[in-house]
């Protein structure tokens, strides 16, 4: 029998906090059910991402964290995202606090199964790969990027490295999960500036710019389109050229989880807040 990939371009706008429920959710059903590996791509709308581990006073100003706290009640329980909110949210993976602006940035996500590619348990060889993926991809747009730092994707600008693309991993049974996001709008830097403090830690390349200085965008002619099946295409051949899937009662299990996990967990403001 064929080994076999879920892929889910999700066009459904969900809450931040079913989104980030829905990732994990994938993760522990996905090697139950017979997949090799899995790519997703998905958005966010006007949300602040903490990763696992970073502090919420260190890297958002204390009159975001306000509003927040005003807004919460109303958005914890909805699956459908609130337009005119801005969310504070904590994913599962490491790294530093991003924005996601659905206008502006693309949400992508790879799962692997480490049973079959044993090459992914080591961390830095892990995101050596994955990153390889994704910059193989943009190359087919004849965009010249690379990997700096632990987990960031770059490229040069007037001989300066300069930020596209951020990403984490976090990890369950028998399965790695790699996610990152990409601006596709330099527009998305007044919501950064506007949003997140200058982060308490950063990778050496940074050199202490600030974000408007550090980030950049892909050029107003790259297809989104076309990223999607080359990622798609790339990710098959490094798995091993397996089938294209989409089993039903997988997604009503991955569903049910999601609906679990985002209120245990996601939308729990104790979760969001476990580290000030």
């Amino acid at each position: 029998m064929n080994s076999k990939i879920f892929f889910f371009d999700q066009l459904t706008r969900y809450s931040p906090y079913f989104n980030l429920a829905l990732e994990e959710a994938i993760a522990i059903n996905l090697i139950e059910f017979g997949y090799s590996g899995a790519v997703r791509f998905w958005t966010n709308h006007n949300t602040i991402v903490l990763g696992i581990a970073d502090s919420v006073s260190k890297n958002i100003s204390p009159e975001k964290i306000y509003t927040f706290n005003q807004e919460y009640p109303r958005l914890q329980k909805s699956r459908k995202f609130q337009e005119n909110s801005i969310y504070i949210t904590r994913r599962a993976s490491g790294g530093g606090t991003v924005f996601h602006d659905e206008a502006f940035n693309l949400n992508y996500s790879l799962f692997a199964s480490t049973k079959e590619k044993k090459e992914l348990y080591p961390v830095k060889e892990s995101y050596n790969q994955l990153l390889g993926l994704v910059t193989k991809s943009l190359a087919k747009q004849n965009i010249l990027a690379d990997s700096a730092g632990k987990s960031d994707i770059a490229i040069e600008t007037n001989g300066v490295l300069k930020k596209l693309s951020g990403n984490a991993q976090f990890r369950k049974r028998d399965c790695i999960v790699q996610h990152g996001t990409m601006i596709l709008d330099l527009k998305i830097i007044e919501s950064v500036l506007e949003n997140l403090s200058h982060p308490p830690e950063e990778p050496e390349y940074r050199k202490n710019r600030k974000h408007s200085d550090f980030l950049t965008s892909l050029p107003k002619e790259f297809s989104v389109p076309k990223f999607k099946l080359d990622l798609l295409e790339i990710f098959q051949e490094f798995i091993g050229n397996p089938v294209i899937s989409s089993d039903r009662k997988f997604l009503r299990q991955v569903f049910r989880d999601a609906k679990r996990l985002m209120s245990e967990k996601y939308a729990n403001i104790e979760f969001i807040y476990s580290k000030m």
